[in-house]
């Protein structure tokens, strides 16, 4: 895989608003960090809208997706197929319900109705407020990616309030155990370390420069008291819930210390706890840590001096400028000069959420699958995917700990955490199984990639040489060179001519379903995939 040092990468380009050519390399560009896997029709949306017109599109606000439902009639007499479980009890047979989440989740990943960057924020959400344990319901953690979805792009500040009291983040990290005769200061700690201020450097006992253990004592006061209803598998209509127990909260003055101003807070009740965030936010500490953040999950993982001062610094005051609304950040660096620089492009390895989608939605599978799989089947194969980025270290619900991933935090390695000799091999594995293979299969059923909708979709597809470099255009995020386009094109042609290849694709159009006309078109799709998405600068976006 090719790489480029960090020297090149160090020098950073100011914050000032994009001015270059905008063609349609950097219009997919942009849609690769933003989607999961372009189409080549938003591609040339974007590019004939422009930069600012498809930074509106992608950051719009959207309708969230219907909830996940009951997807089989042999499962669970007290919930309707085809309606939602989210809202009901545990009487039943209901061990669907977590490959109803599973599917829903990834099937909404692989949908292409829609330019909007509402799911792969999902993602940077799970990542941000990497809730994990054994202490789980599937209608809380539905609530937890419907939160994600609804403030996808919405307001710092209001999703910092809205996680503090979620129920499964209560039970993470013993939240609803917090009491004012015993209080507990894990969710204090990584309130002030993870999820807002940062540590920073520690310069004594103690003491991290941003925050002190005297700041994590007084804020787990300030937080106690809050419990979720005994709604845990529960066979009642005990709803998913949080509450405040007033008995249980600390009533008395915390005094911060100094790091933190020597600030005191007062008896709030069961609005204390937005004033502990208020108090955070109002420190450019948070702002930074969230930029930053932000900045490793959608342009590259080193930050230096130059970046700090550029980039993250800018990105902060317009967040704190903003009283903590994401979209102006994201379309300050999306339309940045600092975002287009060429060293960027293909600068990250993708996770296993990116490397999925890449291959499954510019095919369209979600709309050409859905037309000929029934409910069950769709869900079922939405869960299939939830297996394989599973088995590339990617559990979407269950992250390793409460950092996160490590590709988003652990140096030197960062995003090379997603790949190794054996998950190479699964990547391989997956992406042959997975589209190209005529032996794909679900519970049965065959799954074969839509080639048809696919050539009928490019400019130029009797062309062979246009057809290849659109190809490249939506699945790489690099040129390649003479010698690789070659290979590719031996893979297509198998010896035809120009007017030969030409030949082949008018018949294959013309001919939609006829398999002596299908067949020698598809077989050569077929190898030409397995070698496109073979190279090393498929593994990169």
């Amino acid at each position: 895989m090719s790489t480029q040092s960090s020297t090149q990468r160090s020098v950073a380009a100011p914050l000032s608003p994009y001015s270059g050519t905008w063609d349609k390399e950097r219009a997919a560009h942009l849609l690769r960090r933003t989607l999961y896997g372009p189409l080549l029709e938003e591609i040339k949306t974007a590019e004939k809208a422009g930069l600012q017109a498809t930074v509106d599109l992608l950051l719009k606000d959207v309708a969230i997706p219907s909830p996940p439902v009951k997807y089989r009639n042999d499962y669970d007499e007290y919930v309707q197929l085809g309606t939602t479980w989210v809202d009901k009890n545990y009487r039943g047979n209901n061990q669907y319900r977590s490959q109803s989440l599973k599917g829903w989740y990834y099937n909404n990943i692989v949908r292409s109705d829609r330019t909007n960057i509402q799911e792969r924020m999902g993602f940077f959400w799970l990542n941000y407020f990497a809730i994990f344990g054994e202490l789980t319901d599937h209608r809380a953690m539905y609530q937890q990616l419907k939160l994600y979805q609804d403030l996808a792009v919405g307001n710092l500040r209001t999703m910092l309030q809205r996680i503090t009291v979620l129920p499964r983040m209560l039970f993470c990290l013993d939240g609803h155990t917090n009491d004012r005769r015993n209080p507990n200061e894990n969710y204090a700690r990584e309130l002030m370390e993870l999820f807002t201020l940062g540590k920073g450097p520690a310069v004594g006992p103690g003491d991290y420069t941003n925050y002190t253990e005297q700041d994590v004592a007084a804020l787990a006061r300030a937080l106690t008291g809050w419990r979720n209803k005994d709604f845990l598998y529960s066979d009642s209509n005990t709803p998913v819930e949080s509450y405040f127990d007033a008995t249980a909260h600390d009533t008395g003055t915390k005094q911060l210390s100094n790091r933190l101003g020597n600030k005191v807070i007062q008896n709030g009740g069961a609005n204390e706890y937005k004033e502990v965030i208020d108090i955070l936010l109002s420190y450019k500490a948070s702002a930074i840590n969230f930029c930053k953040r932000l900045y490793r999950y959608f342009v590259y993982y080193d930050i230096d001096e130059e970046v700090m001062t550029h980039v993250i610094h800018p990105l902060a005051d317009t967040l704190m400028a903003n009283n903590y609304e994401i979209k102006p950040v994201l379309r300050q660096l999306l339309t940045s000069e600092h975002f287009y620089r060429e060293t960027y492009r293909g600068a990250i390895i993708k996770n296993p959420h990116d490397f999925l989608g890449s291959i499954l939605r510019p095919f369209r599978e979600f709309d050409h699958e859905t037309k000929v799989l029934n409910l069950q089947r769709r869900y079922e194969l939405g869960d299939q995917y939830s297996n394989y980025c599973r088995d590339l270290n990617l559990e979407f619900l269950e992250p390793p700990t409460i950092a996160g991933w490590k590709a988003y935090y652990d140096s030197p390695q960062y995003y090379r955490h997603w790949i190794s000799p054996a998950l190479m091999q699964s990547r391989d594995k997956i992406a042959v199984g997975l589209l190209l293979d005529e032996d794909y299969h679900i519970k049965s059923d065959r799954i074969d990639i839509n080639y048809y909708g696919y050539v009928k979709s490019l400019t130029a597809p009797g062309d062979i040489d246009k057809l290849i470099a659109e190809s490249i255009l939506i699945f790489l995020p690099r040129p390649l060179v003479s010698s690789q386009i070659s290979y590719l094109k031996g893979k297509l042609s198998r010896g035809l001519d120009t007017k030969g290849w030409d030949r082949l694709i008018d018949q294959y159009l013309a001919n939609p379903g006829v398999k002596d006309y299908a067949r020698p078109v598809d077989d050569r799709l077929r190898d030409f995939f397995k070698a496109l998405f073979g190279l090393a600068e498929f593994q990169l976006h």
